[in-house]
């Protein structure tokens, strides 16, 4: 059985009868564990990632991929959306993001298929999402927490498309990092994103 007694300007604590001191609750002592708490959900986030991709396979493992990415987020009570830019610099680049998509299909509209396509420009939404507006923002939007961020895309694309995917979406995942650092516009990355998986699949598919 324990009691609770207080501590003069601090806190309560409870402890056993007979205890031949009493422990002083510091604030330290209360924010530290609240601290660990809070930086490690990103990182049991992408737990959660990783555990799916490697123990989920086909049409099932991309669905719960997705899910993951979309809610996991919104979970983490330390986490905040970023907000919607909207200026016409953001316009502009959106509309000339668009614009070269749409180019690009009309151009290749014989070698499109239409599940692919959308396929590829649907997935950019969650990624982005998850990669850069969730996790690089929970790791304080630094060239560390971009590393991060990218080695974890590497890493689910390389469990689940293969090494040859992995190494080639280093470099773009870093791009779309340094991007989101200098804009924090979700929008735009998830278009850029669609934009050079558009590009793969029409012109680089092939050679890989």
């Amino acid at each position: 059985m324990s009691a609770v007694v207080r501590v003069a300007g601090d806190t309560t604590v409870p402890f056993a009868p007979g205890s031949p001191r009493c422990h002083k609750v510091t604030a330290m002592d209360i924010s530290y564990p609240l601290g660990l708490i809070r930086e490690t959900r990103p990182y049991l986030a992408g737990a959660a990632l990783i555990g799916g991709a490697i123990l989920l396979h086909g049409a099932l493992r991309d669905a719960m991929l997705i899910a993951i990415m979309l809610f996991a987020p919104m979970l983490d009570s330390y986490w905040r959306p970023p907000r919607l830019t909207r200026n016409w610099q953001n316009y502009l680049a959106w509309g000339v993001a668009l614009l070269i998509m749409a180019g690009l299909l009309l151009l290749n509209r014989t070698l499109v298929v239409a599940w692919d396509v959308f396929s590829i420009l649907v997935a950019a939404i969650p990624e982005e999402w998850f990669f850069r507006a969730y996790l690089l923002e929970r790791l304080g939007r630094t060239l560390r927490g971009n590393l991060i961020s990218t080695a974890l895309f590497t890493l689910v694309h390389g469990l689940t498309r293969g090494p040859v995917t992995a190494l080639l979406v280093i470099v773009p995942s870093l791009a779309y990092g340094w991007l989101y650092l200098k804009t924090r516009d979700v929008v735009l990355l998830a278009l850029v994103h669609a934009l050079s998986n558009l590009i793969y699949l029409l012109y680089l598919k092939t050679f890989f």
